[in-house]
Formats: structure tokens, C-alpha cells, sequence
């Protein structure tokens, strides 16, 4: 099933396989997306709070990451420990798993669950670093969380 919610920001669409997260997909609000479908699922709701402000742990959603390789798999396990409102660098976690920092960020972009597994907390030594919703949604992510990175610094 999938669901949408839309803000004046931001569309999140998320895909459930029964109780299984299987993607959720961020677009800037401008952007066509499908039809909203109303929903009172758990998941869209603490979305919902989270994008108001809400501090939400989504640890205890199971996202679906078929397809992944092991290595990426680690990668985003790591990344779902990484609390509300702390940033991480990419060079951090590549050293914590013993490869680089561009396989990091190869691995992050396979992310199928962005906001349940928190990849925006993710950040270049210099600067916010990449993002496959756009680097507009992740200094918007970010900055609900209380966190300000200099756009201009990631050059």
C-alpha cells in the first residue's frame, strides 16, 4: 500500500508491504507526486510529528532492505543508531566500518527509507554533503532536528 503526506514543504510517500516499511520517498512539495491518499496509519503519523518538531524514534519500524548487499545493509543499520539532533560525517562512519567515505555515501543513496533511517544525519567533513531527495530537503531535515550546516561550506 502506499500512502502519502503533504506538507507546505515537503510530500513523503511511503510504501508498506502489511507491516513492512518498504520505501519512503521525499519530494519538495512542488514537485507532481500522486494523488494524497488519507491515512491513520502509526507510520505517516509520526512522520507527521516528526516534520512538526516531534522528536520519533522509528527504530521500531522494520524497513525492507531486499536487494541491498551486506555492506550496505551495515551501513544503513549504523546509520538508524545515530540520534535526533547529532550529525555524523562521512569519514566517521567509513572509518567505524573500515572503508572509505564515497562508499558511505554510494551506500547511503540506496537508502530506500530516508527520515525512518536517518541519512540527512549524515554529512561531509566540509560541509552537508549529498543527499537523493536534494540537499534543499536535507538542510530542511536537519533543521528540524536544531541543526544549521552552511550550505556555501560545501563547496
Amino acid at each position: 500500500m502506499r500512502y502519502t503526506l503533504s506538507t507546505d514543504t515537503l510530500t513523503v510517500t511511503v510504501t508498506l508491504d502489511h507491516s513492512i516499511v518498504k520505501k519512503v520517498t521525499l519530494r519538495e512539495a512542488d514537485q507532481s507526486v500522486e494523488e494524497a491518499v488519507e491515512s491513520a496509519i502509526d507510520l505517516l503519523d509520526e512522520i507527521s510529528a516528526y516534520l512538526n518538531g516531534g522528536r520519533v524514534d522509528f527504530l521500531r519500524y522494520a524497513v525492507d532492505l531486499e536487494g541491498l548487499t551486506d555492506f550496505q545493509r551495515r551501513v544503513l543499520g549504523k546509520v538508524r543508531q545515530i540520534p535526533y539532533g547529532v550529525v555524523v560525517t562521512y569519514g566517521m562512519l567509513a572509518r567505524e566500518l573500515q572503508t572509505s567515505p564515497r562508499a558511505i555515501g554510494n551506500a547511503l543513496s540506496r537508502n530506500p527509507a530516508p527520515i525512518v533511517i536517518p541519512c540527512h544525519r549524515v554529512i561531509g567533513k566540509h560541509g552537508i554533503g549529498g543527499f537523493t531527495s536534494g540537499v534543499a530537503i536535507k538542510e530542511y531535515l536537519l533543521q528540524i532536528e536544531g541543526i544549521s550546516i552552511d550550505p556555501s561550506s560545501n563547496k
